[in-house]
């Protein structure tokens, strides 16, 4: 080899060479600038750009998350990514939604759990298919839900835009011995469109001498429009299965023409404050609000009058407008 070959070949090797060096200099500083305090959806595979299934990338995040103790998995920006199955939230996982971003349920299945100490943040939950029937959040009492507990829904909007009226949009169900969902905090929910905008169950335990309860949960600052049934809390009036103590305050609920019952509530000591819009568009002036037979002391405050209101249960307290006229005088 001349020597002129010879330093053109070391000079190539030599800025080849350079070029690995910057290259992975890059890299370096790139790694060390990832934000590794949460997980990105986008990073398994979700794309929130197309029609495909993000089941699998969403889930994957999540179990992701949830192994490492990252704790947080983020979708990205006003994007809308689609679910053909239902995912689950592990325990110690919150999922947070960008302000506009959509998750797009597609067929009828449960479409989120959310597990104790799982929690999820802002965002658009929209179902699409005319044919779902299932629960859009779902919290089951076998978590053994308590005031320790950081488990928390918070400023999500729950859209059923298909027209069918069917499905639920946040479901709390607790029927086995030693079951309870209690002291979570829901705030600045947004539900429309659904058959059942919020549902509290309770069940009767198989064993006897067991007990099953949501009690003591906060639901403030809700919305909710165009459901078939706004509020329906199902339960005993107390022990073996009850819903008691939970609060409803700053409630906003739109009826719409295809509205039966705004609250119907079972149990003890529920609280509903807020108001009821555009009620004269349903017909007959049916009672709206009931009170059942396995219900006492709850108290309604609100700006419906009593002949909205149908109370078979024991002690409930409920203030309207002419009441509220006559102790003025």
């Amino acid at each position: 080899m001349s020597r002129r070959s010879k330093i053109i070949y070391f000079s190539a090797i030599f800025f080849i060479g350079a070029l690995l060096f910057l290259f992975k200099a890059v890299e370096n500083i790139t790694m060390n600038n990832k934000d590794y305090s949460y997980v990105n959806v986008d990073e398994f595979g979700a794309n929130g750009e197309d029609s495909k299934d993000d089941f699998q990338s969403i889930q994957e995040a999540i179990n992701h998350s949830y192994d490492s103790k990252i704790g947080k998995v983020k979708f990205s920006g006003n994007k809308s990514y689609i679910l053909k199955k239902g995912i689950v939230i592990k325990e110690g996982v919150e999922l947070e939604f960008g302000q506009n971003t959509r998750l797009r349920i597609e067929g009828s299945f449960r479409a989120i759990e959310v597990k104790k100490n799982a929690s999820i943040s802002n965002g658009i939950i929209e179902i699409m298919d005319p044919d779902f029937e299932s629960d859009v959040i779902y919290l089951d009492g076998i978590q053994k839900i308590w005031s320790w507990d950081r488990t928390r829904i918070k400023n999500v909007t729950i859209l059923n835009t298909s027209g069918s009226h069917k499905g639920t949009g946040l479901h709390l169900y607790a029927g086995g011995p030693g079951h309870f969902i209690s002291f979570v905090n829901f705030t600045d929910l947004r539900i429309a469109g659904f058959h059942t905008g919020v549902k509290l169950e309770a069940d009767k335990p198989k064993e006897s001498h067991k007990y099953s309860f949501i009690n003591g949960n906060r639901f403030i600052n809700l919305t909710l429009d165009d459901c078939i049934s706004c509020i329906d809390i199902n339960s005993s009036m107390s022990v073996p299965n009850e819903s008691s103590g939970n609060d409803f305050s700053g409630l906003q609920i739109q009826v719409s023409k295809y509205t039966k019952k705004v609250i119907t509530v079972s149990g003890s000591d529920n609280k509903f404050d807020g108001l009821i819009w555009d009620v004269h568009i349903l017909k007959g002036n049916k009672p709206i609000i009931e009170f059942s037979k396995e219900s006492t002391r709850n108290r309604l405050y609100s700006n419906i009058g009593s002949n909205f209101i149908k109370d078979q249960g024991v002690h409930n307290y409920y203030s309207s407008p002419e009441e509220d006229a006559m102790n003025s005088k």
